[in-house]
């Protein structure tokens, strides 16, 4: 896809997510009652930049988006570069149709840029050649360890749940989904569903709709270098 028709899909596709962010987030019904709000998640603190990318990441589980569709769903994996304390180089790949399917990305890369270096774990994310304000927003809100910790010096993260921003689409039973996207990262690709488990719980417990996460398949996978 050219340059201008890709920059042209993603700003058509930013225009969308705001409105339905707009009306999933209200906080009355049409009759004007008030409704239920959903539950308000903030990035991670303290958070540790450098370690989060020190490593690549496997996603286990994550909702579909306009970019990354169910048939995409194989093979999933993002490498991180930080390039410095508010910049990090971004390149995601991932197969359609299989494990052994065709790549559906290119070697291009994404931009992700922390706005306040005090809160490093809300970044956004977008194209390089497109403008910052123009970006999504990527939002780690919960990991298996924390900075600090004898845990974190001995092993750094495990795992990492990660939302394309707040919660916004509030289901029937109150928990809600981020309109930018949701992921289970992990650093084992094969991870054990016990740990699937614990991820998902954690989610839960932070107001976040799991029935949205399709399981992403990783066994068999060969990952470009």
């Amino acid at each position: 896809m050219g340059t201008f028709a890709l920059t042209r899909v993603f700003l058509i596709a930013l225009a969308a997510f705001g409105a339905i962010a707009r009306a999933d987030g209200a906080n009355e019904t049409s009759g004007g009652r008030p409704r239920q709000t959903c539950a308000s998640i903030e990035p991670v603190a303290p958070f540790d930049l450098e370690s989060y990318t020190s490593r690549e990441w496997y996603v286990l589980q994550q909702s579909t988006t306009w970019y990354q569709p169910k048939r995409n769903l194989f093979c999933v994996r993002a490498n991180y570069t930080l390039v410095s304390d508010t910049e990090i180089e971004i390149w995601n790949t991932a197969n359609r149709g299989g494990v052994d399917g065709a790549p559906t990305s290119s070697r291009m890369r994404l931009r992700g840029v922390v706005e306040d270096p005090s809160d490093p774990a809300k970044i956004l994310v977008g194209p390089k050649f497109l403008p910052k304000r123009l970006y999504g927003p990527y939002w780690v809100v919960a990991t298996d360890t924390t900075p600090g910790t004898p845990e974190f010096a001995a092993k750094g993260y495990t795992w990492a749940i990660i939302t394309g921003g707040p919660l916004t689409r509030l289901k029937s039973d109150g928990s809600c989904e981020p309109s930018g996207g949701f992921w289970l990262f992990h650093r084992d690709p094969l991870a054990s569903e016990e740990v699937i488990d614990e991820m998902r719980s954690k989610a839960q417990s932070l107001g976040i709709d799991t029935s949205v996460l399709l399981p992403v398949a990783q066994a068999g996978c060969t990952y470009p270098r």
